[in-house]
């Protein structure tokens, strides 16, 4: 009996020794597990600031970009504008000229066709 009590005491004393080795592998597991959820945290705490500079920065280069279009729609727009005024005088020189050449084919009497209307004025 005296043998068993000692297997036995040496049994107990293994498990002993494996429930204390369990114990600190649980606490090691519940310590990473902390670590992994602090670490996480920090990790998407920087990912939010890289993406508000990234939001920031593009958010600039958009004003700078529409900035750059608004003016190059001015400078386009004015040189039309200019385009259509010289147009409009010259279609209205051109009108003018028409109606004084039209006139001058109503007029029968050549010395007043040549003093009311010359070529010359023409080109």
């Amino acid at each position: 009996m005296e043998e068993q009590r000692e297997t036995l005491q040496r049994i107990i004393s293994t498990l002993a020794s494996k429930n204390d080795e369990i114990h600190n592998f649980i606490d090691m597991l519940n310590q990473t597990i902390q670590n992994v959820q602090i670490n996480s945290s920090n990790v998407i705490s920087e990912l939010d600031d890289e993406f508000d500079a990234l939001y920031s920065v593009l958010d600039e280069m958009r004003g700078s970009m529409a900035s750059t279009i608004q003016q190059e729609q001015a400078r386009k727009i004015q040189a039309l504008q200019n385009q259509l005024s010289n147009c409009s005088n010259a279609l209205e020189s051109s009108e003018e000229l028409l109606e004084l050449a039209a006139q001058s084919l109503d007029i029968k009497d050549p010395v007043k066709f040549s003093e009311h209307f010359s070529l010359d004025c023409l080109f």
